[in-house]
């Protein structure tokens, strides 16, 4: 519906006593896998909107790349602390309530909220999730719908196409830098599957 669980998850890796530069890329993997299945959901039912996929998807995966590339080799101590302010903050912004007085502004191609709003958001939220994570999807629902002016539904849709393309490519670097830990990333993964596939459905209804 919102996001791909991090706030969730990230905790609760740390709680069950994961060392942080190995949670990043663990949540990562469990994120990628599960949003595969609602992103596939919302291209089935035609809810995405492409010209805002297309500009936005290169910056998306440049910004992710080289987050997790700079999450990969920061002290655990410094991640720790990361996680420590960043996540009652993302939290908290999840749930702020949207604004009832939103219009809906049709995107397009000449339009400078394609070219240039779209871009900013998907580079700046890309390198957040290759950093971090968590609320990385309720916040692209938030910037798309209230600074690029799309509709909730197309905002939640084109959030999760933009979101699995950042956890693909923060995926592949933790992956190469050895910060994945298999065993607790696929199960969980098949879990996480199991509520991006309720949740898309929940949404689009």
């Amino acid at each position: 519906i919102a996001g791909g669980g991090g706030l969730l998850v990230v905790p609760a890796l740390l709680l069950a006593g994961i060392p942080p530069t190995m949670m990043l890329g663990t949540n990562k993997c469990i994120s990628a896998i599960g949003t595969l299945v609602s992103t596939t959901h919302y291209i089935v039912k035609g809810r995405m909107l492409w010209k805002v996929i297309i500009v936005g998807l290169p910056l998306t995966l440049i910004g992710s790349i080289l987050g997790a590339n700079m999450a990969s080799h920061l002290d655990a101590g410094v991640i720790r602390s990361i996680v420590l302010i960043a996540l009652p903050i993302a939290a908290i912004i999840t749930l702020i309530p949207k604004s009832k007085s939103h219009t809906e502004t049709p995107i397009i191609w000449q339009s400078w909220r394609l070219w240039v709003v779209v871009p900013l958001i998907a580079l700046a939220m890309g390198g957040y999730d290759g950093v971090f994570g968590p609320g990385t999807g309720s916040f692209l629902v938030m910037a798309l719908y209230g600074i690029a002016r799309l509709n909730f539904l197309h905002s939640a849709a084109v959030a999760r196409f933009f979101n699995l393309i950042s956890n693909v490519g923060a995926l592949v670097m933790f992956m190469w830098h050895g910060k994945v830990i298999y065993a607790v990333a696929l199960p969980l993964a098949i879990a996480g599957m199991a509520g991006h596939y309720a949740g898309s459905h929940v949404a689009i209804r």
